[in-house]
């Protein structure tokens, strides 16, 4: 079976089209923005040059542990609007896991199909957030105030002012929202052309996910025939959509959702099947598992293996737990991902021996603030975490720590390759 290589056959558009649909606007407004509303690879190799290959291993162990939570979300979340549509009553936990059972065989078939794929299912998902931000704003029953005066229901059941520090607990839940456009980076080896068509693929997935996750959202706060309402709801996004639009376009909607979410499951195991194939070529694991995650299908071109051993571990995980528990785990592995990397940032731009193709405006300022935000929020979220969050973190450590000396007895290189190619 052939190893090693891609085909390389995609485009930028494809790129955008696969990397958006990972993002999942629909999903991080439907199933990400309800917690919200209710409360208020490349990266390892990175980090490898720079702290060595310990901290390399462990960067990469929060990564990947942080995309294993992000499907197992998502399909949780998305049930009760498959639910809604059908008129069924799926449990979360077991509809969950045949979700990304599905969705992740459908990401071992070629890649450009899945491009496509992805590409015509995020058509019709901004068609759909469209349609809610036009309900929204055409519908205005709520004042632009709302937008800068946050409320939220008290415990007597009604609204008041959301205090700064609650706010700040909700940056986490935010950041997850706009999560992954970067990821464009894992499909760098199946573009025709690599280095600035990169960076313009991760740019111009940014600019989508925010204007498609922003618009909605605001719509669905303006719209809002009830704020109290609203906040009572388990599902205050469909309250809206039912309230503005009736019933039968909620179903509509409700389906859509379930299939954006779908949508975003192929792309997300598409995308970090990828960063495990990188890390099998790199050397991360021991010999066997180096060898497995390198193979690549004969036939369709894609890592099936890498595929198989990311989509198995986040359908159990969607089985085992529950949607507040996995959201709330993943935004502190993402926070502290995102604080790896702007520590990495900040010491890298001093190594002048680096190559620095892309250099920041206002350094070292948009870094600082990005760090000291993130280093607030999660410890505003660690304090108010269980016990069983600090063990699993800590697993994570100790697992990094007994592979490190695995590699180290067998004397395993860590190969110079990156998700880039480089």
């Amino acid at each position: 079976m052939t190893e090693h290589k891609f085909k390389g056959n995609l485009s930028v558009l494809d790129v955008v089209m696969i990397t958006a649909s990972g993002v999942t606007p629909a999903s991080s407004i439907f199933v990400i923005a309800p917690l919200a509303i209710a409360s208020a690879g490349g990266e390892y190799s990175i980090i490898k040059r720079l702290f060595g290959t310990l901290c390399g291993l462990q960067t990469y162990l929060f990564i990947l542990s942080a995309a294993l939570f992000v499907p197992a979300v998502l399909a949780t979340g998305a049930v009760p609007y498959l639910n809604t549509a059908l008129g069924t009553q799926f449990d979360a936990s077991t509809a969950g896991m045949v979700t990304i059972l599905i969705g992740g065989a459908c990401a071992i078939f070629n890649i450009k199909a899945n491009a496509l794929l992805t590409g015509t299912f995020l058509v019709v998902e901004v068609a759909v957030l469209g349609l809610i931000a036009w309900l929204g704003f055409s519908n205005p029953h709520q004042s632009a105030e709302i937008l800068t005066s946050p409320v939220m229901l008290n415990p007597e059941g009604l609204l008041a002012p959301v205090s700064v520090p609650l706010i700040v607990a909700m940056v986490g839940v935010a950041l997850f929202s706009y999560n992954g456009y970067g990821a464009a980076v894992y499909m760098a080896e199946d573009m025709r052309e690599q280095g600035k068509p990169m960076a313009t693929a991760i740019m111009l997935t940014l600019v989508i996910v925010v204007l498609v996750e922003l618009l909605p959202f605001t719509a669905l706060l303006i719209g809002a025939p009830s704020l109290v309402e609203m906040a009572k709801q388990a599902d205050p996004v469909g309250y809206v959509v039912s309230q503005l639009g009736g019933p039968t376009l909620a179903r509509v909607v409700s389906g859509a959702i379930y299939l954006s979410v779908f949508n975003a499951i192929i792309a997300i195991v598409a995308q970090f099947s990828r960063m495990m194939f990188s890390s099998g070529r790199d050397g991360f694991w021991l010999p066997q598992v180096n060898r497995a995650l390198k193979k690549i299908h004969p036939r369709f071109g894609t890592p099936w293996i890498a595929t198989l051993l990311f989509g198995i571990p986040s359908a159990l995980l969607a089985f085992c737990s529950n949607l507040g528990d996995l959201t709330s785990f993943t935004v502190i592995l993402l926070l502290l991902v995102y604080i790896i990397m702007a520590i990495a940032a900040l010491i890298s731009r001093r190594r002048v021996h680096f190559h620095h193709p892309y250099l920041m405006p206002l350094w070292p300022l948009p870094v600082a603030i990005a760090l000291i935000g993130c280093l607030y929020v999660l410890w505003t979220i660690l304090i108010a975490s269980s016990l069983k969050d600090f063990i699993i973190i800590a697993g994570i450590f100790c697992f990094g720590l007994v592979l490190s000396y695995l590699r180290n007895r067998q004397a395993i290189p860590l190969v110079e390759h990156s998700v880039e190619g480089e």
